[in-house]
Formats: C-alpha cells, structure tokens, sequence
C-alpha cells in the first residue's frame, strides 16, 4: 500500500499531524507539500517529499498553485504507484482539477477552522469560503476525517453526506510530552511561570494574555509569563512587552528544547480567537500541566471534568483570574494536571490514531477496488 499524504511543508498542525501519524502507519508514504518556493522530490529525516510551488496565500490556511499543477500531481501519482490519497487542509488549488478527475480515492482531515472569534467582513468572507468548499470537496472524495467531532453535525447541515463523515482526534507524542525535569525550571525556580507557546499571530490573542499578566503581578509578585514563538505579531507583542522584565520573549524554539520550556510551566495559556482541535492544548496536557483555554475548537471537550480550565469571556479580568486561582493553588494546579496527562494517554496517543487511520486506508482502497472491478 503506498499512500500520498498531501500537506504543508513544516508549517501548521496539519503537518504535525502528518509527521506524527505516518511513523505508525504500514504504508509506504509521500509527503506532497504546495505551500513553498520548493519544487520536485525531497528527502528529509527518512521521509520523501515533493513539492509543488506555492504562489500566493490566503487566510494562512489555503494556497494559490501555478496553473496545471493538479496534472504535475496527478502524473506523480500515476508514476508512484499511489493507491490513496489523503489530503490535509490547509488547501492548495491544485486539488480542484485533481478531484475532478476522480482517479484515485481520496480522504481528507480537516485541520482548519469553521470560524474565528471576531466580526469583521474577512471573518464573514472566510466562513462562505469554507462552507463553499467543504460542500464541493465532499461531493469527491470517499471520507472526510473530522479531528473535532463538533464538525460533523455542522457538514451533515451544510450538505455533506454524513456516511462520508467520522472522527478520528488528533494524536500526541506522549512519550516526547511528558512530565519531567527542566533546566529552564532551574533557571526561574523562584518565580510563578504562565506559559503561551505557539504561532504569534491574530488568531492566537496573545495580546490580551500581555493585558492579563499585568493583573496577575498585581497579586503573584513573583510571576513570569514566557512566550515562546514567532509569527507575524512577534514584533508588536515585543513592544507591548518592552517595560516589563517579566515578560519573555523566546522566539523560535526548536522541537528538541520545546519540551524543556513547557515542563517549566506553572499553568499555560490559550487565549485563541479560534481553533480545530490545538496540538499545543494536548501537549501542555501530555506534560501534566494545568490549561487555560478560551472556549474554542474542542477546548471544552478535552479540558472538561476537571482536566483544565475554559474561560467564555475575552477579557484581561478572566485571564487573571484564572491564572492566580491556579497559581495559588499548588495542590490544585497537581490535580488537574494528574488528570489531563491520563486524558491524554488514553484518548490521543498516536499510536491509537495512526492505527484507525490506516484502517480508513483499507476500507477505502478496499470499496474503490470493487467500484471500479
């Protein structure tokens, strides 16, 4: 079974989730990326990739192709012998033609998002885009893999046949996200750490976890807020942070020391505008920390019963709030964490996803065969 995983390229979840998902999959794999300046076959880290340029981006999560592309694939795919493709969003224009054609099965997961926590026109504008496109891409393909179960009533009202429909959750690497011990930890042993990793961006609000902190030192002294990455609000977030020493900004970390930063962690925040189903929320999780989520994507559902905590109001008050109730609370702060790291093992290791997912993969490789004998 060889099977083309179509992705970006070393940006976004989704390409988390394909990296992570095909480490436990009994398939021969490549990895097609059209989110690049990249062009032809890569090999990297034991994966094979193949690139097709990118010329142009929208809303972060779909991507302008050249013209034609859909053949470069469809070629490729005739050539490698492929016997199912999955695709995951964010989108590329060359998928269009290539669905059309409708000469291989075909999956996909959804990774973007319904909507994001904000009214202006672009939000309304993404939304009709989204709902367009989800309704003629599940016209052609066999399966649409929902990482978040809240989406499939949605697709079932917007036209989706709902048979196509099924949940399969994101996965973590419990292994590599896992309570332990931290340098970093050392570095700050007397302080209060609040933790934010992930993109910089609108989307994410970290601007108002800034405002937040403020309260927070008004009654933690000895509180830190570290935030870890980068995007396109790293310089602004830089000068709202600039009179205060307790704030850090990390900027890029790599993969390898990541884990040390959020083992250092006292409590993390996600104060998103909108989400699918967060990575970051499950590997803070996985490392036995206690959340703090905004109600978004299926914050509510992983957090609930006592496995983090979700706040409805966007305000600076609710943050603080729920950052200094945790903060001072040592034991309570143990407790939650004891159960998200259990949560997480049982519900999302990859070994579990990686493993219903290549299940999909026969099924479907398996109803195309005798559709088209």
């Amino acid at each position: 079974m060889k099977i083309a995983e179509i992705t970006t390229y070393k940006e976004g979840g989704a390409y988390t989730h394909v990296v992570e998902l095909i480490k436990g999959i009994n398939a021969e794999t490549l990895i097609i990326t059209g989110n690049t300046k990249k062009s032809g076959f890569q090999k990297e880290n034991g994966n094979t990739f193949f690139h097709v340029p990118a010329m142009k981006r929208m809303w972060e999560v779909f991507f302008i192709n050249h013209i034609g592309a859909y053949r470069t694939l469809e070629d490729l795919c005739k050539k490698e012998k492929v016997d199912l493709v999955h695709f995951h969003s964010p989108l590329f224009t060359f998928l269009h033609g290539f669905l059309n054609k409708n000469k291989f099965p075909a999956i996909m997961t959804t990774h973007y998002l319904l909507e994001v926590k904000t009214g202006n026109q672009s939000n309304v504008l993404y939304n009709r885009f989204i709902r367009g496109m989800t309704r003629y891409i599940g016209k052609r393909v066999d399966r649409i893999i929902c990482v978040n179960k809240d989406y499939i009533p949605v697709f079932t009202k917007w036209g989706v046949n709902p048979e196509k429909l099924l949940y399969i959750p994101n996965g973590v690497d419990t292994r590599k996200f896992s309570p332990g011990k931290s340098k970093i930890r050392g570095k700050y042993k007397d302080s209060k750490l609040i933790v934010y990793f992930g993109r910089l961006h609108y989307q994410k609000n970290v601007h108002l976890l800034i405002k937040g902190f403020k309260q927070v030192k008004e009654k933690i002294k000895n509180a830190k807020l570290i935030l870890i990455g980068t995007g396109n609000q790293y310089e602004k977030l830089k000068r709202m942070s600039a009179d205060d020493n307790d704030i850090i900004m990390t900027g890029f970390v790599p993969d390898n020391k990541l884990v040390d930063y959020i083992r250092a962690a006292d409590v993390v925040v996600f104060p998103s505008r909108g989400e699918n189903a967060s990575f970051t929320i499950m590997e803070a999780m996985a490392c036995e920390l206690p959340v703090i989520s905004s109600d978004v994507g299926n914050a509510r559902q992983i957090l609930d019963d006592g496995r983090g905590v979700v706040f409805d109001s966007y305000s600076k008050e609710v943050i603080a709030k729920e950052c200094i109730k945790i903060l001072g609370n040592e034991k309570l702060a143990k407790n939650i964490g004891k159960k998200a790291r259990e949560y997480v093992v049982e519900n999302h290791s990859w070994d579990k996803i990686s493993k219903k997912t290549e299940e999909l993969y026969h099924v479907v490789i398996d109803e195309w065969k005798n559709k088209n004998k």
